[in-house]
């Protein structure tokens, strides 16, 4: 009997145990408790044992009962959940509804967008060149809204490939490669999280829209904001998947030589998908300047950090990430964002990783680092300002003036200078 009763009191103490680690399990992600909805356990899980595309990052700050991905997601997710509600006029989300509507709305809007092909493109690069001011002196843009998205070139490997031919000469040669990886993943979690943030920005530019179609607006909000949430009740998200909407490719091309410009095409099925990819782009010609100048270390980089299989997490993690960064920059200095994330990437990846480690954490250090980035950014257009003032004012009077060099001497107080 006494034997029974041990038994029993060990099944049932194993029962408590088991439901006890299952609420901690289900209670570490911050979920708002203005929201109802969740994300897919299995997502959970992964975020809970940081297999993600991301891992255990060197970059993640210390944290307590959950890490630092579950509070960030927690946030994010709530954000992607309110905004479908308020696309779809719900209060609570109905995950089937979302899942059977998402193809529908792609298509609706391809066919809205039928007759306002050229407009919608012409203003899909007017964006982009204006958000990161960019002049046609600077990059070339091709933009294209098509449903013949043309793959050729762009197909990644769906999972980190072996550099065979790359050799080391010692073990901390392989330490500082795999250093490189890291800060690469961390970058590419930023392109996405920045180009998924971007997918909204339709909303700048309403009035114009509105004038082609006064639907589109509203089936834009809704499409994207679905496409958004798929991601966290879908745990296996590949490209191709139609719950993605990832009908949209970007090509980047780097000058081969001095005097070329780089250029980005991006193609995308409809014009939300377009600006995405678009942003894409430029963060791609952005992040480029944080790659190792070897090119053999370059391709052993790529090769282990750029892959499909990262992508889906790189969009759930991305946008918080993103986020993050661009809560350290002051409202007044948000138009030079750009500038700081290419002066960050810049940086040697153990700077890199110590630096993008206190902004994460929202840490004084953080904000000293891009305060100091923003004056010195400051500086420098200051500068590039002071020399194209002089340049037009050469022109101006070389006409007449036997000496250009006389001009040392001219005020150029109209100029603001």
């Amino acid at each position: 009997m006494d034997k029974d009763n041990d038994k029993a009191k060990r099944i049932i103490l194993k029962a408590l145990e088991k439901a006890k680690n299952k609420n901690i399990t289900e209670n570490r992600i911050k979920y708002s408790d203005t929201i109802k909805e969740r994300m897919h356990p299995k997502l959970e899980e992964e975020l809970r044992d940081r297999k993600t595309s991301l891992g255990n990052h060197p970059i993640f700050p210390e944290s307590d009962e959950s890490n630092f991905e579950e509070k960030i997601m927690g946030k994010r997710f709530e954000e992607v959940v309110n905004r479908v509600k308020r696309n779809f006029d719900m209060d609570t989300v109905d995950n089937n509804f979302i899942r059977q509507n998402m193809l529908g709305l792609v298509g609706e809007c391809i066919k809205l967008e039928s007759t306002h092909k050229k407009e919608l493109e012409d203003l899909a690069e007017k964006m982009i060149r204006e958000e990161y001011d960019m002049s046609k002196d600077d990059v070339d843009i091709i933009v294209e809204l098509t449903s013949n998205i043309n793959m050729e070139g762009t197909q990644k490997n769906s999972k980190p490939i072996e550099i065979n031919e790359m050799s080391f000469d010692n073990h901390k040669g392989i330490e500082d490669a795999n250093a490189e990886v890291y800060k690469r993943r961390f970058i590419n979690s930023m392109i996405q999280g920045s180009a998924k943030k971007s997918s909204h920005m339709f909303r700048m530019k309403e009035d114009e829209i509105m004038g082609m179609d006064p639907r589109l607006p509203n089936k834009y909000g809704k499409m994207m904001s679905a496409a958004d949430y798929m991601y966290y009740i879908e745990p296996k998200m590949a490209d191709e998947s139609a719950g993605s909407v990832n009908g949209g490719v970007v090509r980047v091309t780097f000058p081969k030589k001095e005097g070329d410009k780089p250029l980005i095409h991006a193609q995308a099925m409809v014009f939300p998908v377009l600006i995405h990819e678009l942003v894409k782009g430029v963060m791609e010609l952005l992040s480029s300047h944080g790659l190792p100048e070897d090119n053999k270390m370059k391709e052993y980089v790529i090769g282990k950090s750029d892959y499909l299989a990262a992508e889906p997490w790189d969009m759930r993690i991305g946008p918080a990430v993103w986020e993050k960064f661009t809560e350290s920059i002051d409202s007044e200095d948000f138009n030079l964002k750009h500038h700081v994330y290419s002066d960050l990437v810049k940086l040697p990846v153990k700077e890199f990783n110590k630096t993008m480690r206190e902004i994460m954490a929202g840490t004084k250090a953080g904000k000293d680092v891009i305060g100091k980035i923003i004056k010195e950014v400051k500086a420098d257009l200051k500068t590039e300002e002071f020399n194209e003032a002089i340049n037009i004012k050469r022109t101006s009077y070389n006409d007449f003036i036997e000496n250009p060099d006389e001009l040392d001497d001219i005020d150029l107080s109209d100029f603001g200078i």
